[in-house]
């Protein structure tokens, strides 16, 4: 998981800080406690310069790293629970929406695995949008349009097929990759979808 947060993040994380642990004792009753706990960890990911950064560009970059560790949670929940560990997703969100143990033991992709998909997607997107600031001086912010369009990479295939929450490693086909790091760079590049 540490591995997997340090590639996403476009900026080097302190080697000393990479084995912060990153499971909760107890899945999270709700995304409050979830955020709470990731807030504890923050600094472990931060980037060097975040202290000559302003208040509201400090916040936008604990918010950047929080989607980050949101999409890492998502990616891992399968296996997570395969190894008998608690997920980093919000029960009482799983349990309104009728995501059940039978949807991971089976690996079901029905309409309440759909609306959880759409709606914790939906909430990554959201704290994508207001990090979204950060990477406006073009030179100075491409580390974080790539954070950005990395993880909106990863929710853009997910959402095309939720399937891929539970592959542990999805290979993709060289079309796919070449199409995916094309739209990588672009964002990076251009600031724009």
């Amino acid at each position: 998981m540490i591995p997997r947060v340090t590639s996403l993040l476009a900026w080097p994380v302190e080697a000393r800080l990479r084995n912060a642990p990153l499971s909760p004792v107890e899945t999270p009753t709700d995304m409050g406690e979830l955020i709470t706990f990731y807030r504890e960890r923050l600094d472990a990911f931060r980037p060097s310069a975040f202290e000559r950064l302003s208040e509201t560009d400090q916040a936008r970059v604990d918010g950047l790293i929080t989607a980050v560790l949101l999409v890492d949670g998502w990616l891992d929940a399968a296996a997570d629970r395969e190894a008998g560990q608690a997920m980093r997703l919000p029960a009482n969100e799983l349990a309104q929406l009728g995501v059940t143990d039978a949807h991971w033991r089976e690996q079901q992709v029905d309409f309440a695995f759909r609306r959880f998909n759409e709606r914790f997607a939906g909430r990554i997107r959201g704290i994508l949008q207001g990090a979204a600031p950060l990477g406006r001086p073009w030179l100075a912010g491409w580390r974080y349009r790539l954070t950005i369009a990395r993880v909106e990479q990863i929710l853009r295939e997910r959402q095309v097929d939720p399937a891929l929450w539970f592959d542990h490693e999805p290979r993709r086909s060289p079309v796919a990759w070449g199409t995916a790091s094309l739209r990588i760079l672009w964002r990076v590049l251009t600031g724009r979808g």
